[in-house]
């Protein structure tokens, strides 16, 4: 049985799995609905090295994962705060001391991966910090109003090991004129990282935003450790 832990930190849930092995990378993520073992059991089906995995679920989704304030763009019920600054401290300060202490850990390899918002935090944390050594951005809200701008304007804190960039193929499909122009930011962005020598990638993958959420997750999971 794998010895995982649970724990509340500030009314978030934390959740570690910890991997079968020593010297093992560790990867972060964010989520609307805690999904580990599920995004595990899809590692495990690619074939993916074994890792830690450290979820954060129950948090502000909009508020918490936006760069900047914005104005509603999906939904009249978004509620896109700019709190990520915030919370990126947070998470720094406290989720990944926790993680470290309890899975015995001392200077991992760290990464970060998220689907959705999640995945717009995890490559926008590049920018904003060295801690992380690559990302998973699996279907990304890249379209977030000034995120490709700032994007194309600013470096990371530190050269990546590697960064993964997926969407679905019918994700552009939208009445909404921010959402038509996701493949379009994502092909830019991974056109900017590959002229600047990066180690990053763009995959399409079948379906909406809505399919195969887990197995997009693992897919670039298992990129970033077998590259």
């Amino acid at each position: 049985m794998r010895d995982d832990v649970t724990a509340e930190i500030d009314k978030r849930i934390v959740k570690l799995y910890r991997g079968d092995g020593e010297a093992l990378p560790v990867v972060y993520s964010n989520d609307y609905a805690e999904s580990g073992e599920a995004v595990l059991g899809r590692c495990a089906d690619l074939g993916c090295p074994p890792f830690h995995l450290v979820t954060v679920s129950k948090l502000g989704w909009d508020r918490n994962l936006s760069p900047w304030t914005s104005a509603p763009v999906v939904s009249k019920n978004d509620h896109f705060d700019g709190n990520a600054p915030e919370y990126l401290k947070w998470y720094l300060g406290n989720v990944v001391p926790f993680a470290e202490e309890t899975l015995e850990l001392k200077d991992p390899v760290s990464y970060i991966a998220g689907y959705s918002m999640a995945g717009l935090f995890a490559l926008w944390s590049l920018y904003e910090t060295d801690f992380f050594r690559g990302a998973v951005c699996a279907s990304g809200s890249l379209w977030y109003p000034g995120f490709c701008e700032f994007a194309l304007s600013h470096a990371f804190r530190r050269v990546p090991d590697g960064v993964y960039l997926s969407l679905g193929d019918r994700e552009n499909i939208s009445k909404n004129p921010a959402l038509q122009k996701t493949e379009a930011v994502f092909r830019t962005l991974n056109e900017q990282y590959a002229r600047g020598g990066l180690a990053a990638i763009f995959e399409l993958n079948p379906g909406n935003h809505y399919r195969d959420t887990d197995l997009r997750m693992a897919k670039g999971i298992r990129w970033l450790l077998t590259r």
